[in-house]
Formats: C-alpha cells, sequence, structure tokens
C-alpha cells in the first residue's frame, strides 16, 4: 500500500543529491569566502542569498527540464522505443500466433487496449513490462516461452502459466509501477546535461580568473582544486550511500508490489495458475526491471488457495493515489523552487523591461520611418 509513496521519497532524496553535485561548482567558488572561527562557521550574508538563489534555480531548472523531457516522451514515447532494442512484435514472429488469444484475454481482464506485447531473441528466462506515460508493452524473452513449453506437461498449462506471466506483468502496467524507476532515469538524464552545462560555466569562469593580475593563477587553481574535491566527494557520497540505501530499501519495499502482481493475476486467471507458473521459476523467480522479486516458494503459498474473480481487474484505491501523487511530484517541486528562485519576479521584470524596449524601438523607428 504505502511501497510506491515511499519509492517516490526515495527518488525524491536522490534529486536532492543530484542537485547537491550541479551546485558543486557553485559552492566552490564560494568557499573562499566562508571563515572559520574555533566551531562556528560563518558565511557573509550576501553570499549566502547568492548561494541560496542559485541552489533554488538549480533544482527549478533540474525540475522543469524533467517535466519538459516527460511531456516529449508523453508525445514520442522515444525512452520506450529505445527499451525495446532487439525486440520483436509477436505478430512478426514465426510460430507465435498462439499469442494472440492469450494476450487479448489477458487485456480484457485487466482493461487494457492499448498495450503490445514484444518477443526479445534472448534465452534468458524473463518477462517484463516497460513503459513511459504514453506507450507501453509487455516483453517475453524466446528463453521463458521455451522453459515453459518443455517445463509443462501439456499444452493447456503451458498456454495457463504464460498467461499468468503476462497478467503480473499487466498488473504492473495499469498499477503504474513503473513511475518510481522512470522518474529516476528521467532524472539521471536531466542531471548529466544540466551537469555538463555547469561544468562547461564553471570552466570557462576558471580560465577566466587567469587573466586576473598576480593572483590570477593561484585563484583559477584554488578553484579547480576546490571543484574536483566537491565534486568527487558529492559523487562517491551519492553513489555508494545514497543509490546502495536507496536499493536495499527499493528491494525490500517493491517485494510488497511483486505479492500484489501475482495476486492480482491469481484474481484474473486462478490461483492454481499462477501457482503453477511461479513453480517453473526456480527458487529465486525472474529477474524484472522494476523490482527484485521474493522467494518463490512465499509468492506460491500467497496466490495458491485465490479463485478467479468476475470482474475486471483495476488498480487499488491507494495505487491509484500514489500514480498521481507521482504524476504531480515533479511540477509541484518545480513551482516550489521556481517560487523559491523567484522565477516569476524575474519574469515580470523581464517583461516590463521587454515591452519598455520594445516601445522605444517603435519610438525610434516611428521617427526613421518619418524622417525618410
Amino acid at each position: 500500500m504505502l511501497a510506491k509513496p515511499f519509492s517516490l521519497v526515495l527518488v525524491y532524496i536522490l534529486t536532492i543529491c543530484n542537485t547537491m553535485i550541479l551546485m558543486s561548482p557553485i559552492i566552490a567558488a564560494a568557499a573562499p569566502f566562508i571563515t572559520i572561527k574555533g566551531y562556528t562557521i560563518s558565511l557573509d550574508y550576501d553570499i549566502y542569498a547568492r548561494m541560496k538563489f542559485m541552489f533554488s534555480f538549480a533544482a527549478f531548472l533540474v525540475s522543469f527540464l524533467m517535466v519538459v523531457y516527460l511531456l516529449f516522451d508523453f508525445l514520442f514515447g522515444f525512452s520506450v522505443r529505445s527499451s525495446l532494442k532487439n525486440c520483436t512484435r509477436y505478430e512478426k514472429v514465426k510460430d507465435y500466433d498462439f499469442l494472440t488469444d492469450l494476450f487479448n484475454q489477458v487485456k480484457s481482464k485487466f482493461g487494457e487496449k492499448n498495450v503490445k506485447l514484444y518477443i526479445k531473441n534472448s534465452d534468458e528466462i524473463n518477462a517484463y513490462a516497460i513503459s513511459s506515460l504514453g506507450n507501453r508493452a509487455v516483453v517475453l524473452t524466446r528463453g521463458i516461452i521455451e522453459h515453459y513449453l518443455v517445463s509443462c506437461k501439456d499444452p493447456k498449462a503451458f498456454l495457463y502459466a504464460l498467461r499468468s506471466i503476462i497478467g503480473h506483468e499487466m498488473s504492473h502496467l495499469v498499477n503504474k509501477d513503473f513511475l518510481p524507476t522512470f522518474l529516476i532515469i528521467v532524472n539521471q538524464k536531466i542531471t548529466n546535461f544540466v551537469s555538463s552545462a555547469f561544468y562547461t560555466l564553471f570552466s570557462l569562469a576558471v580560465n577566466a580568473s587567469k587573466w586576473i593580475p598576480y593572483f590570477g593563477n593561484q585563484t583559477a587553481r584554488t578553484m579547480s582544486q576546490t571543484y574536483i574535491l566537491l565534486n568527487l566527494v558529492i559523487t562517491a557520497f551519492n553513489r555508494f550511500v545514497v543509490y546502495t540505501i536507496y536499493e536495499f530499501l527499493r528491494r525490500f519495499v517493491m517485494r510488497f508490489i511483486e505479492y500484489r502482481c501475482d495476486r492480482q493475476s491469481a484474481k484474473a486467471f486462478g490461483g492454481q495458475s499462477m501457482a503453477l507458473a511461479l513453480s517453473m521459476l526456480g527458487e529465486s523467480g525472474y529477474f524484472t526491471l522494476f523490482s527484485t522479486h521474493p522467494r518463490t516458494k512465499a509468492r506460491i503459498r500467497k496466490v495458491e488457495n485465490i479463485k478467479i474473480s468476475d470482474s475486471v481487474i483495476r488498480p487499488g484505491i491507494f495505487d491509484s493515489i500514489a500514480s498521481y501523487f507521482s504524476l504531480f511530484l515533479l511540477p509541484v517541486l518545480c513551482l516550489y523552487f521556481a517560487k523559491q528562485a523567484k522565477v516569476d519576479v524575474i519574469l515580470r521584470e523581464y517583461l516590463r523591461d521587454h515591452e519598455v524596449i520594445h516601445r522605444k524601438i517603435a519610438t525610434l523607428w516611428h521617427l526613421v520611418s518619418r524622417f525618410f
């Protein structure tokens, strides 16, 4: 119930840490103005105000670019297309026509029409769902299909087991379990872009400081060394501490999501079919893009007695709330940091100055026109 909101909080923490990496050049530039007296560290208020503004503006910029990326991805779906490399629509794969009726049953039971099924040419025993805001797909590897074909005693058991696995992945899609991981991917892409831009600007500032008489080279050297040290410390902390803690907590929390997907697939097609599908996957199950699966025996115990439900399988109320919360998280953060950085004031002043400049140019053009 609380797995997805908890994951989103962890994503937000990662965003803050990545923003700190972006701000390391600014912190390095302000380092010479920090004074230490005894056990007290002080900073001139004007410098503090500027650093606060730059931090808020950087956070706003990252959030804004993430929102723009999500919008373009919704329109064009390039993140899903990039994840579908080496994958082929099942209709184009020979001897896989039997999946048509199977996949239609799953889509009907979950009330979904716009999901596509792909086959990945891999011997890995795997199945996963990938999605963005506008495109969704379920991927089966050749390995998992052949594994069930060999392991099942009769064709009916083979079809039931494979249908339950597709139902499990469809549950991920209808509950939008992709959102926390998708936001992390978007955050990393935008952070890398903005970080490169900041580094370029910082390098230009360092090169410009070399022209300062007498102390130019020393100032440039100090700024560069401070930046390298801060960037190293923050990057190491982000990679080895924050991401490690995040992965540990994510693997623990996401187990509850895996149980929910098993349960919903069991409600769609019966607990015995889901238990049969799970029993053939080995002790640890198969890997998924969304999470690390709990042990197979525990999963079987939770689903084997579930009866088929006559109703369409839909997301629970808490999963829906968590999904809407995740969709509004970035715009809210973007507006918050925009307010902290006083972006609205900057825009109003720009528009006002732009209007004054435009009026002056228009007057000048009118005078020139009359003169000629």
